[in-house]
């Protein structure tokens, strides 16, 4: 009896060791591959068998010493359970034997659901399911890469525009009630949308609009400005468009609407102004000492602006040398991704959640569109680091965290174990290692000066039409790759 359990050991050794399932591969889509899996019956006695032999030694049944239950018995009473731990037991080894013997790289989690699999009472166990894997491709030539360095001048017109900028970050949002609007005063009404050929309006209240290019309910109206200007408080405007085909409500697309808009608030911006109190909350003493701080804050912005542009080099270099198709699941998750932090990132900017519902179809297109792109990127800097063999410290991630931290306000330990039980420390650690790659890419390429003529004053950009833009984002051939955030999404 003691050498057949000794055999039973050395059995289940060997079949840890040797593990023996016969796996079939095929393509069922881009960068998608079905796995056929056989098992044979005697894997599957041989983990019943280990399975039983342990709870034979574990069981407490009733009437019998523990230990000493019939096998039979315990069949009786565990068996379901038994089951459903020997099939999970055998696709586990299963799964591990095909990480260790294919050469591609599995993306996320199998396309199927465990318990919707039975294992057969008898004969082989066969399953299948649908993974997406890791692109493969040629990467092109590294090494000279033809790179514009913007060389800026710092000069007293960005200084006072940069002055002027600051004082309407401070300013204040006042009550005109009782004067016309102007462009970018902010205004509440009262609207209501009719659309052709739907007998029922709708109707919002209290509905947040700026004296610019807006949106209400998913219809942008470009003249919205020249609408709205001049009205007052208690007044009624109107204004019509064509509802795009990407609204959410099927029935009102490519149909015109009309709007009818009551006045019911109007607030204006008013900058802040240089003087002693402002000076002093602030924390400077006079005002050439501001224009100082903003002159070295507009030196590091334009550090991180050339080293930006250089980047974005790169980056349309390698899309444009790279093609291959995006594993599509994949791809509809960064989108969803893409999506949030969109929307969360114009929350931050002030934008009432109001104004980007009423675009977000367009800004669902549009994260597609940029989505893709990103994560076209995020594949080809995985090769480049594997190529190049960069690799991440502790040390900088280190780094990185006490940097957010202190941004942040935060104490850097407190922010790693956040990030550690939220997954997020991966997010840093690609991203040291593309900006590690990067400066790789940068030190080998032909870099040539690039002296940039003073721009005008761009016009500034009001909420909705900082939404409109990041929605046209992704029409550009440009892929942004932002930073980890201290902030969970």
């Amino acid at each position: 009896m003691a050498e057949t359990e000794n055999n039973a050991g050395q059995t289940d050794t060997e079949t840890q060791e040797k593990f023996n399932c016969q796996v079939n591969v095929a393509d069922s889509g881009p960068w998608k591959k079905k796995i056929t899996v056989d098992i044979p019956r005697e894997e599957i006695d041989k983990e019943m068998n280990k399975q039983y032999g342990d709870l034979v030694h574990s069981a407490e049944i009733p009437g019998f010493r523990k230990g000493h239950a019939p096998r039979k018995l315990i069949e009786k009473r565990y068996g379901q359970d038994v089951t459903s731990q020997v099939k999970l037991q055998l696709m586990a080894q299963a799964f591990k034997q095909i990480d260790e013997d294919q050469d591609f790289e599995i993306l996320g989690e199998p396309d199927f659901d465990p318990e919707k699999i039975e294992l057969p009472e008898s004969g082989d166990f066969h399953f299948d399911y649908e993974v997406e894997v890791k692109p493969t491709f040629e990467l092109p030539a590294l090494e000279g890469i033809r790179i514009e360095k913007k060389i800026y001048e710092i000069n007293e017109d960005r200084i006072h525009e940069a002055l002027e900028e600051f004082l309407r970050r401070n300013g204040e949002l006042v009550d005109i009630n009782e004067e016309a609007a102007q462009e970018g005063d902010i205004l509440r009404a009262n609207v209501t949308m009719t659309v052709e050929g739907i007998e029922q309006p709708e109707t919002f209240t209290d509905h947040p609009l700026r004296v610019a290019e807006s949106g209400i309910h998913g219809v942008w109206i470009e003249d919205m400005a020249t609408v709205l200007e001049g009205v007052k408080v208690g007044e009624t405007r109107s204004c019509s468009a064509t509802v795009p085909d990407t609204h959410s409500n099927e029935e009102y697309r490519g149909k015109k609407a009309q709007f009818t808009i009551q006045v019911n608030t109007l607030k204006r911006l008013i900058p802040a102004e240089v003087n002693e109190e402002f000076l002093a909350k602030i924390g400077v003493e006079s005002e050439e000492e501001l224009k100082k701080v903003l002159e070295s804050s507009l030196e590091n912005q334009t550090e991180r602006e050339v080293r930006n542009s250089m980047k974005q080099q790169v980056y349309e270099y390698l899309n444009k040398n790279i093609a291959f198709e995006l594993p599509v699941g994949v791809a509809a998750r960064h989108a969803n991704q893409v999506l949030i932090r969109r929307y969360y990132d114009l929350l931050n900017q002030g934008i009432p959640s109001e104004m980007i519902e009423e675009n977000i179809e367009k800004l669902r297109s549009s994260s597609s569109e940029q989505a893709a792109q990103n994560l076209k990127m995020d594949f080809i800097m995985d090769a480049i680091s594997d190529k190049l063999e960069i690799e991440v410290s502790e040390g900088e991630i280190n780094a990185a965290i006490a940097q957010m931290a202190a941004v942040n306000r935060r104490r850097p330990e407190s922010l790693k174990n956040e990030m550690q039980k939220e997954g997020r420390l991966d997010n840093i650690r690609s991203y040291i290692r593309d900006e590690k790659a990067i400066d790789k890419i940068l030190e080998m390429a032909q870099v040539v000066d690039a002296p940039v003529e003073e721009e005008k004053k761009p016009k500034k950009k009001t909420p909705k039409a900082a939404a409109k833009k990041s929605e046209k984002k992704a029409s550009k051939k440009e892929v942004k790759r932002t930073p980890p955030s201290a902030d969970t999404e």
